[in-house]
């Protein structure tokens, strides 16, 4: 990847930004070029649905953006969030662009943008040793984060959104104070539950991210008449300007009015009121003293992260200090399991996975998956033990505490521990269905590593010391090393019982064989 161009795309409920940049050789990068378009993905949405004016702006943007990537012969990474996140429609729209341009767009989950928010601050501002509040108000959701040396102490996505706030109090002129009033109130509400974990936490610096934030700072910058500040990165504005201008966005209650207003962005003005109610009700209720603006976000995050990833996978390094292994971890911990059964079959899986390596042909990425299924596979039985397999696909599917990795990464995970037990993957299972070919696939080789690793620990007792493996033409040979005088009869026996789909999607017929 170094000494290669490499674009990111961030598809915004209201915006989508372009950067591109050239990766150096340490792993740093210089930025080339910058764009932003006005798209208003999340405008009009009906019945949770992008509407086909949105769609279509949505996908011309795309294709402007892929020609500017293939002028500069970058490679792109696309991630998406609150639009795309809550849309019914979302995977229409994904596919059409997997199709048509041959972008992957990455559904994340807040946690996981405000994350990547965060790498992209740390890329525009000197806050790598502090504390910080991360406040991204964007059009259909408002991020909030505090992280110090890169790691993530909180965060938080909240239904709050510019556009989607402008749309629910503000769809008609002029703008009521009754209306003014019922949002401030509606966002009290749903920021209060967050203040105590979060002033526990004792943030140093509060930094502000979004064009919302942006946009408020130049209308500050207007007002102090200052002719010297050529870039809003890193320009601090205090709680009492904020309020100011609050003011005199309330007082110019018509899109109009608001036009004349000296610093606002024309294009943000018909949102403007409902994204700074979000942050004078975030300053007020949180007793933020001021504000510190950064220039650098999510597209920049994006950057960074696909670079850390890259130089893992460059240095074959496996590290266990990740944003994902701590993730995962983080989920385990929150569910009763079983630690030595669940450290058991995590160990047998990733044995039998790159004992297989030459058989199932996956990579490193797949492995990961692997491992954190197998991690995550039994968290359902504090549901239910009849259908636990069940309900830790559902766990893992909807946690929102799954950092680093996007939507079709995690129902991959869900679905390999999904099928740990019980029935194979079938095409009749709509979840199932709906992945990709490529992707049923790695569900049924991951998954039929992992059915095999678990009835290996059938008896939860760790009898099996090792594994290896033989692999000829049409047979692989489990050769198994019990533990001193262990018997390893009901483990066969369990194995024997799960390893039908191995057998399947590698074509190959499986034996267990104990050492003497």
């Amino acid at each position: 990847m170094q000494n290669q161009n490499f674009a990111a795309i961030d598809i915004g409920t209201n915006s989508f930004h372009l950067i591109i940049v050239k990766i150096r050789e340490n792993y740093t990068f210089e930025t080339i070029s910058k764009e932003k378009e006005i798209v208003r993905l999340g405008e009009g949405f009906s019945g949770d649905k992008i509407s086909n004016d949105a769609y279509e702006r949505g996908l011309n943007c795309l294709k402007r953006f892929q020609k500017l990537a293939e002028i500069h012969n970058a490679k792109i990474r696309a991630v998406a969030t609150s639009a795309l996140r809550e849309a019914s429609n979302k995977w229409d729209f994904v596919l059409q662009v997997r199709n048509e341009l041959g972008i992957n767009i990455e559904i994340v989950s807040g946690s996981e943008e405000a994350r990547l928010i965060y790498y992209g601050i740390l890329q525009g501002l000197p806050v790598f040793e502090k504390k910080i509040l991360m406040i991204d108000i964007g059009g259909g959701s408002t991020e909030l984060l505090v992280g110090c040396k890169g790691e993530v102490l909180f965060a938080q996505s909240l239904k709050l959104g510019a556009v989607r706030l402008t749309e629910q109090f503000f769809y008609e002129e002029p703008e009521s104070k009754a209306k003014i009033n019922q949002c401030k109130l509606y966002v009290e509400s749903m920021i209060t539950t967050n203040k105590k974990q979060i002033q526990k936490l004792q943030p140093e610096l509060v930094i502000g991210s979004s064009g919302t934030i942006q946009a408020i700072a130049q209308i500050v910058l207007e007002e102090k008449n200052s002719d010297t500040q050529k870039s809003l990165n890193g320009f601090n504005f205090s709680s009492s300007l904020l309020q100011k201008t609050r003011n005199l966005l309330d007082s110019s209650d018509t899109l109009k009015k608001k036009l004349k207003i000296p610093g606002l962005d024309s294009r943000r003005a018909e949102i403007i009121t409902a994204g700074s109610i979000i942050l004078e009700q975030i300053v007020d209720k949180f007793s933020i003293n001021s504000i510190t603006v950064s220039e650098y976000a999510l597209r920049e995050g994006i950057i960074y992260d696909t670079i850390r990833k890259q130089e893992g996978r460059e240095t074959h390094h496996h590290d266990h200090d990740s944003i994902r292994f701590h993730s995962v971890v983080n989920v385990l911990n929150s569910f009763p399991y079983e630690k030595e059964h669940v450290e058991t079959v995590t160990a047998h899986a990733l044995k039998i996975f790159d004992e297989l390596i030459t058989s199932h042909e996956c990579d490193e990425d797949d492995r990961e998956y692997l491992e954190a299924a197998s991690m995550l596979h039994e968290i359902g039985l504090g549901i239910s033990h009849s259908s636990h397999h069940k309900h830790s696909y559902y766990i893992i599917k909807n946690s929102e505490s799954m950092l680093g990795y996007n939507f079709n990464e995690i129902e991959i995970i869900a679905q390999i521990a999904r099928y740990h037990r019980k029935s194979v993957p079938k095409s009749k299972h709509l979840e199932f269905q709906q992945l990709s070919i490529n992707n049923q696939l790695l569900v049924k080789k991951l998954a039929g590593i992992l059915r095999i690793a678990d009835g290996l620990d059938r008896s939860h007792q760790g009898n099996v010391e090792s594994i290896s493996c033989k692999i000829q033409k049409n047979l692989i040979t489990f050769y198994l090393t019990p533990k001193q005088n262990a018997d390893l009869h009901i483990e066969v026996w369990s194995a024997e019982q799960k390893k039908n789909l191995l057998e399947e999607v590698l074509n190959v017929k499986v034996e267990f064989i104990i050492n003497a």
